[in-house]
């Protein structure tokens, strides 16, 4: 009966007609020419050369599993579709990330610059990510700027345990802003390799 029929929807982890035009308002692939681009066409490549980004993928609902099928393999290719490490703030496409790429592959292509780092402290990224502040602090090298920021966000009832001496060394934090930030004599005792020359170069005196 004509009644029972229905329009054939696509599979579970298949692009809807909806996405698709989601997917590719604004880039180079028209309406039409998105609309009949087969799912198995839909590739890492292709988003990437048609001018696909992260607004698109996000505002369509496409997740970082579903992109894994259609060829975003490694978290350093969904970079280059846009995403950054704000996007890592929402838990739910963090999750997933973690769950399509592996957390190493993550944090390899979302935190490597000071403005990452300040964009994942204190947030749940660092946890589903296993993000240490050691590991924040190490690419802020040269920005105490940031190294503020993240040092201001961090949740951790101790903070700078496990931090080496050099790292907070090479933020360029000197003892006036760490002071600002409550850390004093003692709980910088909880630097690793934090000895007297360490203390004197950061500016504390014993």
């Amino acid at each position: 009966m004509i009644g029972s029929m229905s329009v054939r929807k696509p599979p579970a982890d298949g692009i809807s007609t909806r996405q698709k035009l989601t997917l590719f308002h604004g880039t180079a692939l028209s309406a039409e020419a998105a609309l009949g681009t087969p799912d198995d066409q839909i590739t890492f490549e292709m988003m990437l050369s048609n001018g696909v980004k992260a607004l698109n993928i996000v505002t369509a609902g496409i997740r970082p599993m579903t992109m894994k099928q259609h060829g975003v393999t490694t978290a350093s290719q969904m970079r280059r579709l846009g995403f950054d490490a704000l996007h890592l703030v929402d838990s739910n496409l963090c999750t997933e990330a973690n769950a399509a790429f592996g957390a190493a592959d993550v944090v390899a292509a979302f935190l490597v610059s000071p403005q990452d780092a300040v964009a994942l402290a204190g947030s749940d990224a660092t946890k589903t990510l296993n993000i240490s502040v050691q590991q924040l602090l190490e690419v802020c090298a040269g920005a105490p700027t940031e190294a503020v920021s993240v040092l201001q966000q961090v949740t951790d009832e101790k903070p700078l345990q496990g931090v080496s001496a050099s790292v907070l060394l090479d933020t360029g934090l000197r003892a006036a802003q760490l002071k600002q930030l409550g850390y004093n004599i003692a709980s910088l005792g909880q630097l690793a390799g934090a000895d007297g020359n360490a203390l004197a170069k950061l500016g504390f005196t014993l």
